[in-house]
């Protein structure tokens, strides 16, 4: 009887362990990539390079939240292609807070090998600021009957706004000597909107322009991230 139940423990234990992870809490990355706009400057939506740094507190391996900060540029335009001569470049800076919650959190990955396999795939949300500097952008057109012959666009050089990003992506975990989880490479695409006229600098009247709808912008990254820091278990 001692003998069996000696066993059973023995047993007991080894399930548990192996059943649980160990993970590291705190995580650094490094991201580059490209912007597109999506807004009432139509012509000319080109791609432009961006920027980002991120921090992130891991609840469990696959439940973040975090800050991360981006810096790069927004362009669209064409100032003969145009039907108004628009164009702007937007070097922009934006801060946002938010969290990310992978497939490995909430779906039964033990018995599928495919299941195990995405497991780092996520969505995640949350919100911030967005700091717009027109570098480069176009401020009249030639338009007769105007005192100076000319139409002046409404809107400002700078500006700062609310941003709220939408992200979509998957991780793909490398391991330490030990088994754990040291390096995390990302595949993202954040799609952002901002609540303003600032993004591309021109506020004009939706009576006479297309401007009726907030101003957008796409962000698609590949991105490194280093874990580190207090331990936790899973």
């Amino acid at each position: 009887m001692k003998k069996t139940l000696l066993i059973l423990i023995v047993l007991f234990c080894w399930t548990a362990s192996s059943a649980q992870y160990n993970f590291y809490r705190i995580g650094v990355g490094l991201g580059g990539g490209a912007t597109k706009y999506f807004g009432d400057v139509a012509t000319n939506t080109r791609f432009s390079p961006s920027l980002n740094l991120s921090l992130d507190y891991l609840f469990t391996p696959f439940v973040s939240a975090g800050l991360e900060i981006q810096k790069g540029t927004i362009s669209a335009g064409d100032s003969i292609l145009d039907p108004h001569k628009r164009f702007f470049k937007n070097s922009y800076t934006s801060i946002t807070a938010g969290g990310k919650i992978q497939l490995g959190q909430i779906a039964n990955i033990d018995f599928s090998n495919f299941l195990y396999s995405i497991r780092g795939l996520y969505v995640g949300t949350g919100v911030g600021v967005i700091m717009n500097d027109q570098k480069e952008i176009m401020r009249k057109k030639l338009q007769a009957g105007t005192p100076d012959g000319y139409y002046h666009f409404p809107g400002k050089d700078k500006s700062m706004e609310l941003i709220v990003p939408a992200n979509i992506g998957i991780n793909f975990n490398f391991t330490d000597y030990w088994g754990y989880t040291r390096f995390i490479v990302t595949l993202n695409h954040q799609f952002n909107v901002t609540f303003g006229e600032g993004l591309d600098g021109y506020n004009d009247p939706p009576a006479m322009f297309k401007n009726r709808n907030p101003d957008m912008y796409g962000y698609t990254t590949v991105g490194l991230k280093y874990l580190f820091g207090p331990e936790g278990i899973y």
